[in-house]
């Protein structure tokens, strides 16, 4: 972990080190060539999905019950762009964000309907890379994350004596990475600050298992609960705070 977070530290400098020359008299103790390096930051939310493999969650599933396999989860994203610094037509920003996906199927009968919900929470912390290509228009070359990964399953009884809901937690977040590219819009061409984003690209993420913190199942651990991550896609909209 100490490694990774020297990276980033490095990562930090190079965006700001990649900013333009900027005046001395406009400096004091470096806080002004920091400030001024600073193009944009803002905040931004989204809405997209999330595939993934869940090999071991689909193999203990009542498949007789209806169930089919888990594989597409759908949520929201909420993050925020620490620094973005501009050099002639390409934009480079550290960034991070927080998404929650879930994905539930339920059955039917006739005294009680059955539950069962995966909701995977993910904390992702990176770069971005974008080409200007005109005043309407960015081209995302790429953004790259390094993820934390969690997830937990419930499962519930709707009737008119429920027994406990089970609910199962990933012991700790899973270390995976996510990278995606897309197209940056500025419905108004004149007003930077407020862009929508569709992008896609992959999660690399597993989760090796899943224990019972609360109900009384029998089945107390899932092994291997999501085996793999997969596509996703999302559509985004950022409000910018410009600096300079």
């Amino acid at each position: 972990m100490k490694r990774y977070i020297t990276v980033f530290i490095l990562a930090i400098a190079l965006v700001i080190n990649f900013s333009p020359s900027i005046y001395s008299q406009d400096d004091c103790c470096g806080i002004g060539s920091i400030f001024s390096s600073l193009i944009q930051s803002g905040i931004f939310g989204g809405y997209g999905l999330q595939q993934y493999s869940a090999k071991g969650l689909n193999e203990v599933l009542p498949q007789d019950a209806g169930f089919k396999d888990y594989g597409t989860a759908w949520g929201w994203r909420v993050g925020a762009n620490v620094i973005q610094v501009r050099q002639r037509n390409i934009l480079i920003g550290l960034k991070f964000y927080y998404q929650s996906m879930t994905e539930s199927q339920e059955r039917v009968e006739q005294d009680f309907t059955q539950e069962i919900s995966l909701k995977l929470t993910q904390w992702n912390f990176g770069l971005s890379l974008s080409y200007i290509a005109s005043q309407a228009f960015d081209i995302r070359i790429f953004d790259a994350y390094l993820s934390w990964t969690g997830a937990e399953l419930t499962n519930k009884f709707k009737t008119d004596n429920p027994p406990e809901d089970d609910v199962y937690k990933s012991p700790e977040a899973s270390l995976g990475f996510t990278a995606d590219a897309g197209i940056v819009w500025y419905p108004i061409p004149t007003a930077t600050y407020m862009s929508l984003e569709v992008l896609g690209g992959y999660s690399l993420f597993s989760i090796d298992e899943a224990k019972l913190k609360e109900g009384t199942s029998s089945l107390q651990t899932i092994q291997d609960i999501v085996d793999g991550g997969g596509f996703f896609a999302v559509a985004v909209l950022t409000v910018g705070i410009p600096f300079n």
